[in-house]
């Protein structure tokens, strides 16, 4: 650079930044506004970011935001600067406590981070035109080679994200960069089954209750607590619910029959929207643009899609086709920051989850949440599936057993599998002694289910067994029997105090 050059600041907006601090600090809500738009490194200065990294693990870990919290969390990170040596040079507590004074309004959160964002990137545009520029006085490569590169800058960069990492640019770290940064946690918008911002993918035969599991569940959610008798929502849902499989009138009739109980009385109805049937086609780009508007305009924390067959015209035993098929879907999440669960047709009864599945293993390989609708139980009016889940980012939950009773106050609820489960009957069927396999087959399951129910049994002491088996290819020969209510007593009580199915309700 020639002498008397100016130096020119980099493009940032102090007030805008301190104001996203100090609204966080005054209403923790409003960072649900600022990480739309922002991620830690859109601040121009180490103190702020490491401020902003901090907001966001209390957030994401449900604990509240305040100058005690901050300076805390930031001590136990060894980031507070406390005078020695150590820390993000001036982050101190003097500094933090500073950041609610200032004219700003909290409400306007959202208009603060748009600035900062739109500072960061052009911070990021000269960062990227100063490496080019260095290229262009010392590298080899040649000048179309030059242009070609500096062609493909708007696709990269993360020059066109919204500044929350969710462009196409890569971020890499150093090594200690990468271990005293901040990931949030993974989180769930229904506890156990769906992921915030992730994939589900449900598994069923027909006439497995999905329709009404999906519709169900977008409706209740629209309200934190406890829905469906077992799932937690901690907040809020919003579900854009494309339901193509049924005819409109059907999904009227589904809606209607549960609107009319107690259980759906409360809900929020601005916090659904409803796709019907119609053509539509994911891999159409126009109709994926006009899914995607949709769903960006609603705001929508969570798109239900069902059914897979009526939304992919091509191959899905091809795993080019259905990884494509994926890729748009994945756009569609990372476009609009939403879940998406997908409902898709089981390929073979009493098949395992990762081979359940129609078409290629691509499905199960990508949903962070699987559930499958397994055993069907007809009693009169009343109906029962068992439902097993396979969760990647968290513990999975229990089997479970959903009960579609139209005469109830709750017409769909989850319980614990246990609370329905014929025990007595399934006692009858196996005899005195019996194996893993013989267990598996009289619940009409596959054995990793079976072996995973039998564990439970055992941990409740309901069931002992009484000989080992052999390992290795010839294993599972191992025999176990019911306890009966006399040698339980040390337990949880009888162990044959449930309904009776008979044997002809069994589908």
């Amino acid at each position: 650079m020639s002498a008397g050059t100016e130096v020119r600041p980099l493009p940032h907006n102090r007030d805008a930044e301190l104001a996203i601090l100090g609204s966080i600090f005054i209403d923790n809500k409003s960072i649900e506004s600022a990480i739309q738009h922002v991620k830690p490194e859109a601040f121009l200065l180490l103190p702020d970011r490491a401020i902003f990294r901090a907001m966001q693990a209390l957030h994401d870990t449900q604990k509240p935001i305040d100058l005690v919290t901050i300076t805390d969390y930031l001590r136990g990170k060894g980031q507070l600067d406390e005078g020695r040596g150590t820390g993000v040079s001036g982050l101190t507590a003097g500094y933090i406590s500073q950041l609610i004074d200032g004219s700003f309004k909290v409400s306007n959160v959202g208009h603060y981070a748009e600035i900062v964002a739109e500072k960061f990137r052009r911070r990021e545009v000269i960062r990227i035109a100063q490496s080019f520029v260095n290229d262009a006085w010392g590298t080899e490569k040649s000048t179309p080679e030059l242009l070609n590169e500096w062609q493909k800058v708007p696709q990269e960069g993360g020059l066109h994200s919204n500044g929350n990492g969710n462009g196409n640019g890569l971020h890499d770290y150093g090594l200690l960069e990468f271990q005293s940064a901040t990931f949030p946690t993974p989180d769930h918008l229904v506890e156990g089954l769906i992921p915030r911002g992730g994939t589900a993918l449900i598994l069923a035969l027909p006439h497995r209750l999905k329709s009404w599991f999906t519709t169900s569940l977008a409706l209740a959610a629209t309200r934190a607590g406890t829905i469906m008798g077992k799932l937690e929502v901690k907040s809020p849902v919003r579900t854009y619910l494309a339901q193509i499989e049924d005819f409109p009138g059907q999904l009227q009739w589904r809606i209607a029959q549960l609107l009319r109980t107690k259980e759906y009385d409360d809900i929020d109805a601005r916090n659904v929207r409803i796709l019907p049937r119609c053509n539509l086609n994911l891999m159409d780009e126009t109709c994926f643009q006009s899914l995607m508007h949709k769903v960006a305009e609603f705001k929508a924390d969570h798109v239900i899609i069902d059914v897979v067959r009526r939304v992919f015209r091509g191959d899905i035993n091809s795993p080019k086709e259905s990884a494509a098929f994926l890729e748009q879907i994945d756009r569609l999440r990372e476009a609009t920051g939403c879940a998406v669960t997908l409902v898709h047709h089981e390929n073979k009864k009493d098949e395992e989850m990762m081979k359940a599945g129609a078409g290629s293993y691509t499905l199960p390989s990508w949903a962070n949440v699987m559930m499958q609708f397994k055993r069907k139980i007809q009693e009169g009016n009343i109906t029962h599936v068992e439902i097993e889940v396979d969760n990647k980012l968290a513990q999975s939950p229990e089997p479970m057993r959903m009960v579609l009773d139209l005469t109830s106050e709750m017409p769909l609820r989850i319980e614990a599998l246990e609370d329905g489960d014929d025990w007595q009957r399934i006692a009858e069927q196996l005899g005195d002694e019996w194996t893993v396999k013989d267990f598996a087959e009289v619940l009409t399951v596959h054995r990793s289910n079976a072996t995973r129910r039998l564990k439970k049994l055992i941990e409740a002491r309901r069931v002992e067994k009484v000989q080992s088996g052999k390992r290795g290819r010839m294993g599972g020969l191992a025999r176990y029997r019911f306890l009966n209510g006399t040698e339980n007593s040390e337990g949880d009580g009888p162990v044959v105090q449930f309904r009776r199915f008979p044997p002809d309700k069994l589908q």
